[in-house]
């Protein structure tokens, strides 16, 4: 057992990840938050150039799925605190560079795709920090809490930003400099404290492995002897519907609702209230089934059924129906927070024995946006061409397949982890 002093060192540390993962999503969704306000600046002096500005989200996605890879594979190699802190350095470099370079759109969506590589810097590197310093219920429990870091900053930025547009007369740069501000003072207390905190030490703490002692395993030979790969499709379904039923709720509101636009995008702001519930009841659900295979295909299976139940109220056009098939998508969205928790957390700190954590949290991350980039196409494409109902219906079949797909990963995913735990 971890004596007094290294509980205080480890709930600092669990602290100082979690902070910094909150910086790293302020200074990386800032930007579509305040989209709308630099169109609206732009339409007046530069017209042409505003229908432009979504490059940018795009290159920010393009760039953030692949340097996962990168990320993951150089987070099991060299200090992962170093890699964290380049992260945070360069994005908040970005987030002061991007208001100078108005009204250049395209020199915009340059700056800000290569923020998206330095934010890809940041999550792998954590993973194996995390599995370094705590032992199995600690790294669940901080894996959770710097999940919902994210969610807490996304609450925060899509509060804040209104907030400083009403404030300022509209000035957008404070959406950019005000978390550039928080991100520096985080790396500050990064670069200062988490070397002293973490088991990197010469002398970690009791029976905290100390990270060089991990030797990374072939990478390639171990997602087929583990059964990784029969998690990969189910793994980019999750984040297609994640990403596609958190982007497309307002216009589904909107359109099947007839409500307003306003009151339609104050979805944004509490799905992740939402999300961060679901989180914490999946890591219970988790605890309850130990099956990583059979947990994600419940949520999978639930997920499957709401869909199916939204299908049939659709036509219905009852307010009490409109509102189930509004809590219903909300819960599909749980669900893939639930089945992120697994994939995401629960996966690839099984592979902490063989020194593969960051690698495996970049490789899924990766496909997980990889998912989610491929969402609003997918999305528009299948409603708009046969309407919201056959869209729906498509997240009922892809979900219902997923489930399959974990439930037939299973067996050799459970045998494999209980082969690295009799090590």
């Amino acid at each position: 057992m971890p004596n007094a002093e290294n509980k205080v060192k480890l709930r600092l540390l669990s602290f100082f990840c979690c902070l910094a993962y909150f910086a790293s999503y302020l200074t990386r969704i800032n930007y579509a938050a305040v989209r709308l306000a630099i169109a609206d600046a732009l339409v007046l002096t530069h017209p042409e150039l505003a229908a432009e500005l979504g490059i940018a989200i795009s290159a920010a996605s393009l760039s953030y799925g692949l340097g996962q890879f990168i990320s993951g594979m150089l987070g099991d190699r060299i200090r992962p605190a170093a890699l964290v802190g380049i992260g945070l350095g360069g994005a908040v470099l970005c987030n002061l560079a991007l208001p100078l370079l108005y009204p250049s759109v395209y020199l915009m969506a340059l700056v800000w795709g290569i923020n998206g590589f330095f934010q890809a810097l940041i999550r792998p590197p954590l993973g194996r920090i995390i599995a370094a310093n705590y032992d199995e219920k600690g790294y669940l429990d901080t894996c959770v809490a710097v999940s919902n870091s994210s969610q807490i900053a996304t609450i925060f930025i899509y509060l804040a930003i209104p907030l400083c547009l009403h404030l300022s007369d509209n000035n957008w740069s404070l959406a950019f400099y005000l978390p550039a501000a928080l991100g520096a003072i985080t790396l500050g207390f990064w670069c200062f404290l988490v070397p002293r905190l973490s088991a990197n030490q010469p002398t970690p703490p009791p029976a905290v492995p100390d990270a060089r002692d991990e030797r990374p395993a072939p990478f390639i030979p171990l997602v087929f002897q583990s059964g990784l790969y029969l998690f990969l499709l189910p793994v980019l379904i999750h984040g297609l519907l994640r990403d596609g039923i958190t982007a497309w709720m307002p216009d589904f509101i909107a359109e099947v609702g007839g409500l307003g636009t306003g009151i339609s995008i104050l979805t944004t702001a509490i799905l992740p209230i939402f999300c961060i519930v679901c989180v914490i009841i999946a890591k219970k659900i988790c605890l309850a089934i130990p099956s990583d295979g059979r947990s994600s295909a419940l949520f999978f299976a639930v997920s499957a059924l709401s869909a199916g139940i939204i299908v049939l109220l659709l036509d219905t056009g009852s307010t009490v129906t409109f509102v189930i098939t509004v809590v219903l998508m909300a819960l599909i969205t749980g669900c893939m927070h639930g089945a992120n928790h697994i994939f995401i957390t629960r996966i690839p700190g099984a592979f902490k024995p063989v020194g593969r954590v960051s690698g495996i949290v970049g490789v899924l991350n990766a496909i997980t946006y990889i998912g989610g980039s491929l969402s609003p196409y997918a999305v528009a494409l299948v409603a708009g061409a046969f309407g919201w109902g056959m869209a729906v219906l498509f997240w009922a079949v892809l979900a219902a397949g997923s489930t399959l797909l974990c439930f037939a990963a299973s067996r050799k995913w459970d045998g494999f982890k209980r082969s690295l735990r009799d090590r």
